[in-house]
């Protein structure tokens, strides 16, 4: 008999999104840009100029690791930050034209990577795998707020 606990459930889950995560993050360290790096460039694509701090609320990362990481990408001419003209405190961060470039190069190795780690599964399965994944984190979002709510 198949253990359908959900512990054992959780826990294929895990694991599979630390090797899924390992896997796309060193293509994409291979092909020049970190997974963590591409996140913060397409924060900055998105939404720049941004605020710092406000770039480690919108990807939910510790903010001395936005800081590191923008110090990176800053050395390597990828983002630039400015104070703030209206809060001298407040530093803004703008992806430059070659951080552009280098997120479009890894987002072509991150698609050939999920189409690799995907590619295997017919439509009816995406579909069906999507279904799921979005029911969990329906489930998971009520109960956040539910929390945040007594």
């Amino acid at each position: 008999m198949t253990d359908t606990s959900c512990e054992r459930i959780g826990g294929l889950f895990i694991e599979l999104h630390h090797r899924i995560h390992r896997l796309v993050d060193v293509a994409m360290t291979d092909a020049g840009l970190s997974l963590a790096r591409a996140k913060v460039l397409g924060v900055l694509a998105e939404h720049g100029p941004v605020k710092q701090a406000s770039i480690a609320t919108i990807l939910g990362f510790a903010p001395r690791s936005v800081t590191d990481t923008l110090d990176a990408l800053e050395r390597e001419g990828l983002a630039t930050r400015s104070s703030d003209a209206h809060d001298r405190r407040v530093w803004l961060v703008e992806i430059t034209p070659q951080g552009a470039e280098a997120l479009d190069r890894a987002l072509v190795v991150k698609r050939t990577t999920m189409k690799t780690i995907y590619g295997g599964l017919d439509g009816a399965e995406r579909e069906q795998l999507i279904t799921l994944l979005t029911g969990i984190r329906t489930h998971l979002d009520s109960q956040l707020e539910a929390a945040h709510v007594s």
